[in-house]
């Protein structure tokens, strides 16, 4: 809500290569740095990726790089992990967070790459660079890139309101810590994940819904993160009349047909009905989202699940769910008390 809040429709993140020295005779006499730009996306392969970046350095003319490779990723803090995360997290349930970010960060695990995944990432462009045939002399660091160095190659991603959208469908941690990051500077402040979430819920602000809760990350696999399942329903439900709710709630996931809810709800009144966002972490799990009943109402729900029950909770949630997906009354739903299952 906060980042569909803070970035225009337009707003992408760009990954480039610049050269810190002149090109001559296809030599750059120098490094080519190959800067982070927040982009969750960027892959090795494919049309959005290294190999991409390499094939614009060889358009450009570049055959040989007298100097090495170097990874920026300064665009964003060098903490590789949110506040409240725990060591086992990383790299089970997410890579380690940088500004260059290739194939997720997850492509190796050791302690090297955990600690500088820039440099690591640039080892790979250094492959990419030598399948086309470009030579590079120097060895992979990690460094800056110079103010107003010559840009040779650049990607740029898709709209971060698209990254947004896949990000909800598939409960994406990277594009979500990334986006946070990013937040921080849309909202004026460093790429930091505390400047980020300051500035995400800031945001929310014209939605006019008082929030006690905290929230330490994006992704919520901070164990620092605390919110009520009715702030929570609150929020959503407010939500519904802002300028982008409507987008907001095509991109969650679909219950038996897309994203994190393709297999769950299949067979009941839920199905095709339910747009909910579903949260799991060890010792805790989570939907919320909309529905509309089977009489025809609208309704908007969270269930927040925390303690030694949670792994036995989908079922008794999905009960839940359906029971309210196939209620046939007509009328306003009450707000229940605070032990009351789902207010609307």
């Amino acid at each position: 809500m906060g980042a569909l809040s803070l970035f225009e429709p337009d707003d992408a993140l760009t990954t480039a290569v610049r050269a810190t020295g002149p090109v001559a005779g296809g030599v750059v006499q120098g490094d080519l740095v190959l800067v982070g730009g927040g982009d969750p996306t960027l892959s090795t392969a494919g049309p959005h990726s290294l190999d991409a970046l390499a094939g614009q350095v060889v358009g450009a003319g570049i055959r040989r790089v007298a100097g090495g490779v170097v990874g920026d990723d300064s665009r964003h803090e060098a903490a590789r992990a949110a506040p409240g995360w725990q060591a086992w997290q990383q790299p089970a349930y997410v890579g380690p967070m940088s500004a260059l970010m290739v194939d997720d960060n997850r492509r190796r695990t050791d302690d090297a790459y955990l600690a500088a995944p820039a440099v690591g990432n640039a080892a790979l462009f250094r492959e990419a660079l030598a399948r086309r045939g470009v030579e590079v002399t120097g060895p992979v660091t990690g460094g800056t890139a110079a103010p107003g160095s010559p840009v040779v190659a650049w990607v740029r991603s898709r709209p971060v309101p698209e990254l947004v959208a896949e990000m909800l469908l598939a409960s994406d941690n990277e594009t979500a810590e990334l986006v946070t990051r990013e937040a921080g500077l849309e909202g004026g402040g460093p790429g930091t994940s505390p400047a980020g979430t300051q500035a995400l819920t800031s945001a929310l602000a014209p939605l006019c819904v008082p929030l006690t809760g905290a929230a330490a990350d994006g992704s919520g696999l901070s164990r620092a993160n605390l919110r009520t399942a009715r702030e929570w329903r609150r929020l959503l439900q407010a939500a519904t009349a802002a300028p982008w709710g409507g987008q907001l709630r095509d991109a969650l996931p679909l219950a038996g047909r897309t994203g994190t809810l393709a297999g769950r709800f299949q067979g009941t009144p839920a199905e095709g009905n339910v747009r909910a966002k579903t949260g799991t972490i060890i010792g805790g799990r989570s939907l919320a989202g909309y529905l509309t009943t089977t009489g025809g109402r609208q309704a908007t729900f969270a269930v927040v699940v925390h303690g030694d029950g949670w792994r036995a909770s989908l079922r008794a949630i999905d009960r839940l769910v359906v029971a309210l997906a196939a209620d046939t009354s007509s009328g306003a739903l009450a707000e229940r008390g605070p032990a009351g299952t789902f207010p609307g």
